[in-house]
């Protein structure tokens, strides 16, 4: 039996494999996909998870570049953090806690990754696996910690940016009052779960630029923040504008059914800005050309009888004298 003949055997092995590791997984996290899908689809401010598989895809494309085939050997590391997402994902469909159990996905895929390639593997899939984790919905402790200020500051600069326009609007709490409606920011873009699409998009796009300085990819990693109260600032001044000139109906069917498709490409289109802001500020200046010990002078020197010579010639250690 040839040596071809052996590593053929091993391909299929490993495809074969990998394929029953897969049917085990989706067996396993059917359930919690299912109700994954369920959220996407009822709720428009996360329909943003189903782009979120087709994204990390992407990402191991991009980084194609960095995976060796021959490099890939698989860790027996990979089963404890299997069996342990297992277990994690059997107790929370007991308890039905599906948040939890959909955080084990990301494990059971990294788990699945070291088991078959190896420590090579997880360091060129490593930013595919960690992005599923925006897959699940924003956790509801961190929305009662964040809701109530993002309330407020879309709010009150909402309020400012339709009065700078010359659009009749006042603040009572949570609610902008304009000439013939009323606008609760509570029910039409507090902003609060959309947090997660835009730490998605600014994540993303910090793995997306690799070749960028890690400065770069720091401040657009952390700059969710901002965007979201720029984005739902936007969103909540159209909304006002469309109810003014033109109906309420019409702003309820556009910009609350339709939140989740619209939010999407205005976060990229920020992103978008930041970066090329960021390149512009951030500019690493070329390294000139090394000069070598004793070229300091660039072309004929004079020499003691008024003859020339080329720098070529000069002895070594006398280039200064």
């Amino acid at each position: 039996m040839t040596t071809a003949t052996i590593d053929s055997k091993s391909k299929n092995m490993l495809i074969l494999g990998s394929i029953a590791l897969l049917a085990l997984v989706i067996g396993v996290y059917w359930p919690v996909l299912c109700w994954l899908v369920s959220v996407w689809l009822e709720f428009s401010d996360y329909t943003y998870g189903f782009l979120v598989p087709i994204f990390s895809a992407y990402l191991l494309w991009d980084r194609r570049d960095m995976l060796k085939l021959d490099q890939l050997k698989g860790s027996y590391w990979g089963i404890p953090v299997i069996l342990l997402s297992v277990g994690a994902s059997v107790y929370c469909d007991y308890w039905f806690i599906p948040l939890v159990q959909a955080w084990t996905i990301v494990s059971m895929v990294g788990g699945l990754v070291l088991l078959v390639g190896g420590w090579h593997a997880v360091r060129w899939a490593w930013p595919s696996v960690a992005f599923l984790f925006f897959m699940a919905p924003l956790p509801q402790n961190i929305a009662g910690l964040l809701g109530e200020h993002l309330r407020a500051i879309g709010t009150t600069v909402s309020v400012f940016v339709l009065q700078t326009l010359g659009l009749p609007a006042i603040a009572e709490g949570n609610v902008i009052v304009l000439s013939n409606s009323e606008l609760g920011v509570e029910d039409a873009c507090s902003g609060l779960k959309m947090l997660m699409l835009f730490f998605a998009a600014c994540v993303g796009a910090a793995f997306y630029l690799r070749n960028r300085d890690p400065l770069i990819r720091i401040l657009v990693a952390i700059s969710a923040p901002p965007i979201a109260i720029i984005s739902n600032v936007a969103r909540i001044t159209i909304t006002a504008f469309v109810y003014e000139q033109v109906s309420k109906e019409l702003g309820d069917r556009i910009f609350h059914d339709l939140a989740g498709w619209l939010m999407m490409p205005i976060a990229m289109g920020l992103v978008w800005l930041e970066t090329a802001l960021l390149d512009r500020l951030f500019v690493v200046p070329e390294r000139e050309a090394p000069v070598a010990l004793g070229a300091r002078f660039v072309g004929p020197m004079p020499t003691i009888e008024g003859r020339t010579r080329s720098p070529s010639a000069i002895p070594p250690g006398r280039g200064n004298e």
